[in-house]
C-alpha cells in the first residue's frame, strides 16, 4: 500500500463518507458555521467604529496633516487663521466650526454635528471637495443621508419645496430649509453620520460665537511638517492643541478602549465558546470515524495515510462551515450590531457603516478550522504503535463511542487544577479575566465525563430502588454505550450555559452600575435645563436673565449653574464636569474609589483641587495630594488630585472641579445646564411645565425632570454597551442552535439502536420518551455545571471590568437570571428537536437488517 493517498482518492474517500452520513455531516458542519459566525460577529462589530470614523475623519481634513484644536466649546479667534497662513512652509489652511445641535421635522429629531466651513476649504480638497454651491445660501442647511433618514426625509438633492427642520443649538432654536441630502457622491463617508453642514459665518451668528472656529486645519509644504508645528506652537502660546490632523482618530480608539477592552473579553470568551461548539460538533462525528479507520487499517492502509485522510477531512469540513459561517456573522453584524454608538456621537463624529477587517476574517477562520482539526486528531489515538488494527471493536458499549471510568477520573482532576487556577487569577490578578475565564469554561468541560458517569450512577440507584420506571434503565444503558456522544452534548450545554450566565450576569452589573450613577448624578437638581436631547450635557448656552426667571417660579429653592466640557489631555478625550457648593455630595458618595467623600467634596469646594478617574490617574503615575497639569483654553491649570472615582461611564474618563476653578481657566460662565431644586412637597411634574413655559419656545431649551435625565442616560448607556448585551444574546441563541443540531445529530446517529428496539417490540411514544429521558438527563447534567461555572465566571468578569476598564459596576448580585437562562436553553432545544425525535422514533425495524 502507498504511504500516501493522492488528492483523488481522498475526495473519493470523502465523497463516499458524505454518501453514508451525510446528515451528519451537515449538522457536524452547521454547528461549525454557528461558531465562526458567532466569532466573525463579534470580532468586527467594534472595529467597524473606529473603521467608518477613519473615513470620516479623512473626508474632513483631506490632504491636511496638522490642526490647531480649541480647548472649549466656545473655539478660538478666526483671526489666527490669516498668521497661520503667513507661516514659512504652510501649503494651505482653512477653518471649522463644530457644534451639537438638534434639528426636528415632523415629529421626529435627530442629534448631529453642524459643521460650518468656507468655501476656500475646497481648496485643500477636504469636506467641501464636492458640496453644491446651492448649501451656501441663506437660511438653508445640508444634512447628511443618515441624519436627514432619521426625520424621515430621503432623496439626494431636495428641490425648491424641500422641508423646513428646526435647528436647536446653544440656547436658539431657528427653522431653516435643507438645501440638500448629501448621499456618497457628494459627503463621501460623511454621508453615513449624522452631520449637518452650512457656511461659516451663518454657524457662527447661530450659535454666538461670531469671528470665532474650532480648527483650522493645515497643510504644509513637503518636508516642513516639524518647523510648522513648532511654530504653530508657538502661536498657540499653550492655549490651543497643536496635533496632527488625524489626532480624533487615536482619541476615538483610546475612548473605545475600556469598552473595547469590555468587548474584547466577551469577544474571546464567545470565540473560545465557539471553538468548543465546533470541537464538540465534530466529537459526534468521532464513533464512526473510528470504525472507519479501524476498517481501513486492518485492509492495510498505512499509519501516514489514514492521517493525510484526517487531516483532509477536518481541514476540508472546516472551510466549507467557515466560509458560511463567515456570510452569516456579516449579516449578523450589519443586522445586529450597532457599529456607531450614541453615547460617543456628542464627542466624535462617526460612520455607520461595517468595516470588515481581514485579520477577523482570518481569525474566524482560523477558529472554526482549528475546531475541526483539533477533534479530528482525537482519531490519532487509535494509530498509537501497539494499539491492535480493530481494537475499537472490543470496546465496550457501541464501537467507538466509549471513555473509560480511569480516563474520566484523570480529567476531572485536571479540571479541578484550572478551578484552582482560575481562582488565584481572578484574586491576584484581576487584569488576567481572560485567562481565568478560559480556565473556568474548560475546568467546566473537562470535568463533565466525571460529573456525567456519578449522574448515571445515581440514577441507576434510582432505577433500581424504583423498578416502575421501566424506561428509565433503557435511557440510562443507551447513554453509557454511548459515551463519547454524551459527552459532546454534555459539554455543550455547559458551555452553551457558561457564556450565557457569566456574559449575561456581567452585563447586567455593568448597567446596574450605571444605573446608579446616573441617580446619583441627576440628584443635583429636580427639574433639569439643558440644550435638547444632551445627556451629558455638554454645550453650553448663555444664560440670559433664565437664572432670574426661573428663580421666581413658585417652590424653587435654588437654581444652580452645572458646566460639562470634552477636553483633550494627552491620548484621551475627557469629560470635564464642573459643580458650585451644594451639588455633587451624592455623585462622589456613590464613585469615588479611593479617598475619603467628605474630605474630598470639602477640598472641590475650596477650590485648587480635583478628582479623576482612577485609570486617568494611574496613566499621569498620579497620587492623591499630587499637582495634576491640566490644558485649559487659558493655559496649563495646576491642581492638585482630591481623589479617585470610576469613570462615570463615559471611557474616556472624567474629572470632576469646582465652578469656580472651571470658570477662572475655562474663561466662561455659560452653563451647560441648570439644575433646579424646590421646596419638600412641591408637584415636579407641574414645576418641569412651568419652568417650560418661563424657558419659552424661542429659547431652544428643554425642562426635564431628574427622573427623565436618568432614564435618558440609561438608554444611552444601553446603547453604548449594546455590545456586550448583543454578544451575550447572540451566544445564548448560538448556543440553543448549536446544541439542537449536536441533539439533532445524535439523534440521527441513534437510529440503528432505535431499529434494534423497534424489532423488539417497542412502541414509536415509548422510544420516544427514552430520548426525551436521555436529552434530559445530558443537557441538565451540562446546564447546571454550566450554570454553576458561570456564576463564578460573572464574578471574574465584574472585577475585571471594574478594575481594568474604571466603569461603575455594581457589585454582584444573585438573581434568578441563571434559573431563566437554564430554564430557557433546556426548554428551547427540546422543542427544537422535538421533531427530529417524532422521525427518529418512527425509523423501520428493517434498518436493522442493513448494518
Amino acid at each position: 500500500m502507498q504511504a500516501l493517498m493522492g488528492p483523488g482518492v481522498l475526495l473519493h474517500i470523502y465523497r463516499n463518507r458524505l454518501r453514508a452520513h451525510a446528515i451528519q455531516e451537515v449538522l457536524a458542519g452547521l454547528v461549525v458555521a454557528i461558531a465562526v459566525a458567532l466569532v466573525f460577529a463579534t470580532l468586527i462589530a467594534n472595529g467597524s467604529i473606529t473603521g467608518s470614523a477613519r473615513g470620516v475623519v479623512h473626508t474632513v481634513i483631506g490632504p491636511a496633516n496638522l490642526q490647531l484644536r480649541a480647548r472649549g466649546n466656545d473655539g478660538f479667534e478666526e483671526r489666527l487663521l490669516a498668521r497661520v497662513r503667513d507661516l514659512a512652509g504652510v501649503e494651505r489652511a482653512a477653518p471649522l466650526l463644530e457644534q451639537i445641535g438638534t434639528v426636528s421635522s415632523g415629529g421626529k429629531h435627530a442629534i448631529v454635528e453642524v459643521v460650518g466651513a468656507e468655501v476656500r476649504l475646497a481648496a485643500l480638497d477636504g469636506l467641501l471637495r464636492t458640496l453644491p454651491l446651492s448649501l451656501f445660501g441663506q437660511r438653508k442647511i445640508g444634512l447628511s443621508t443618515t441624519s436627514a433618514a432619521q426625520l424621515g426625509i430621503y432623496g439626494e438633492q431636495a428641490g425648491s419645496e424641500a422641508p423646513h427642520v428646526l435647528l436647536r443649538m446653544r440656547g436658539t432654536a431657528i427653522s431653516l430649509q435643507i438645501s440638500a441630502v448629501l448621499g456618497p457622491g457628494l459627503f463621501g463617508a460623511l454621508s453615513r453620520s449624522l452631520v449637518a453642514a452650512m457656511p461659516l459665518a451663518r454657524l457662527q451668528r447661530i450659535a454666538g460665537l461670531q469671528g470665532r472656529v474650532s480648527r483650522i486645519f493645515i497643510q504644509t509644504r513637503p518636508g516642513h511638517e516639524r518647523e510648522v508645528r513648532a511654530a504653530l506652537e508657538r502661536l498657540a502660546a499653550g492655549r490651543i492643541t497643536v496635533a496632527p490632523a488625524d489626532q480624533d482618530i487615536a482619541l476615538l480608539g483610546q475612548a473605545l478602549r475600556p469598552s473595547g477592552q469590555a468587548s474584547g473579553l466577551f469577544e474571546v470568551i464567545s470565540a473560545l465558546l465557539g471553538f468548543l461548539f465546533a470541537f464538540n460538533a465534530i466529537l459526534l462525528t468521532i464513533p464512526e470515524r473510528r470504525q472507519a479507520i479501524a476498517d481501513l487499517r486492518v485492509d492495510g492502509v498505512r499509519r501516514s495515510a489514514i492521517v493525510e485522510m484526517i487531516l483532509f477531512q477536518g481541514l476540508l469540513l472546516g472551510l466549507c462551515a467557515s466560509f458560511v459561517g463567515l456570510f452569516a456573522g456579516y449579516v449578523l453584524s450589519s443586522a445586529v450590531f450597532k457599529t456607531s454608538p450614541g453615547y460617543l456621537s456628542q464627542a466624535f463624529t462617526l460612520g455607520t457603516s461595517t468595516v470588515i477587517d481581514p485579520r477577523s476574517v482570518l481569525l474566524a477562520l482560523a477558529c472554526g478550522i482549528l475546531a475541526t482539526g483539533l477533534a479530528s486528531t482525537v482519531l490519532l489515538l487509535d494509530l498509537r504503535p501497539g494499539r491492535a488494527l480493530d481494537a475499537v471493536y472490543h470496546e465496550d458499549g457501541v464501537p467507538g463511542n466509549t471513555l473509560d471510568g480511569a480516563t474520566a477520573r484523570r480529567l476531572g482532576c485536571i479540571a479541578l487544577l484550572l478551578l484552582v487556577l482560575a481562582t488565584f487569577l481572578a484574586v491576584l490578578v484581576p487584569s488576567a479575566a481572560i485567562v481565568a475565564c478560559v480556565a473556568l469554561v474548560l475546568a467546566s468541560v473537562l470535568a463533565i465525563p466525571f460529573i456525567l458517569a456519578s449522574v448515571l450512577r445515581i440514577m441507576g440507584v434510582f432505577a433500581r430502588r424504583y423498578p416502575r420506571f421501566t424506561l428509565l434503565p433503557v435511557a440510562l444503558g443507551s447513554l453509557r454505550a454511548t459515551t463519547i456522544r454524551s459527552l459532546a452534548l454534555t459539554a455543550t450545554g455547559a458551555v452553551a450555559l457558561f457564556g450565557s450566565v457569566a456574559l449575561g450576569g456581567a452585563q447586567h452589573d455593568l448597567l446596574r452600575g450605571l444605573h446608579n450613577f446616573a441617580r446619583a448624578y441627576a440628584t443635583d437638581g429636580e427639574v433639569w435645563v439643558l440644550n435638547p436631547g444632551y445627556t451629558p450635557e455638554t454645550t453650553s448656552f448663555p444664560a440670559d436673565g433664565y437664572v432670574r426667571r426661573i428663580s421666581e417660579v413658585q417652590g424653587v429653592t435654588q437654581v444652580h449653574l452645572l458646566q460639562s466640557e470634552f477636553e483633550d489631555i494627552g491620548d484621551r478625550r475627557v469629560v470635564i464636569l464642573a459643580r458650585p457648593p451644594g451639588t455633587g455630595a451624592e455623585l462622589l458618595r456613590h464613585e469615588l474609589v479611593a479617598g475619603d467623600p467628605t474630605t474630598t467634596l470639602r477640598r472641590l469646594r475650596e477650590g485648587g483641587w480635583v478628582t479623576e478617574s482612577r485609570q486617568l490617574a494611574e496613566e499621569q503615575h498620579a497620587q492623591i495630594g499630587q499637582t495634576l497639569a491640566l490644558p485649559t483654553p487659558t493655559g496649563t491649570a495646576r491642581l492638585r488630585l482630591a481623589g479617585l472615582t470610576t469613570n462615570f461611564g463615559w471611557p474616556g474618563g472624567s474629572i470632576v472641579i469646582s465652578s469656580a476653578d472651571y470658570s477662572r481657566y475655562w474663561a466662561t460662565r455659560e452653563p451647560t445646564a441648570l439644575a433646579v431644586d424646590f421646596k419638600p412637597g412641591t408637584n415636579i411634574a407641574a414645576a418641569r411645565r412651568a419652568v417650560a413655559a418661563t424657558l419659552g419656545l424661542s429659547s431652544g431649551l428643554e425642562a426635564i425632570t431628574a427622573a427623565t435625565w436618568s432614564e435618558r442616560f440609561d438608554k444611552l448607556a444601553g446603547e453604548g454597551l449594546s455590545e456586550l448585551s448583543e454578544i451575550s444574546t447572540l451566544l445564548l441563541f448560538a448556543a440553543v442552535l448549536a446544541m439542537a443540531t449536536a441533539l439533532g445529530s445524535g439523534i440521527w446517529q441513534r437510529r440503528l439502536s432505535l431499529a434494534d428496539l423497534r424489532l423488539e417490540g417497542a412502541a414509536p411514544r415509548r422510544m420516544r420518551r427514552v430520548l426525551l429521558i436521555e436529552a434530559a438527563l445530558m443537557l441538565g447534567t451540562g446546564c447546571v455545571v454550566g450554570a454553576l461555572a458561570g456564576i463564578y465566571g460573572q464574578v471574574v468578569v465584574d472585577t475585571y471590568l471594574r478594575g481594568v476598564t474604571g466603569f461603575p459596576v455594581a457589585s454582584f448580585s444573585t438573581s434568578t437570571q441563571p434559573l431563566e437562562i437554564f430554564g430557557f436553553v433546556l426548554v428551547a432545544v427540546l422543542v427544537i428537536t422535538a421533531f427530529p425525535t417524532w422521525i427518529a422514533s418512527r425509523v423501520s425495524p428493517t434498518l436493522a437488517f442493513d448494518e
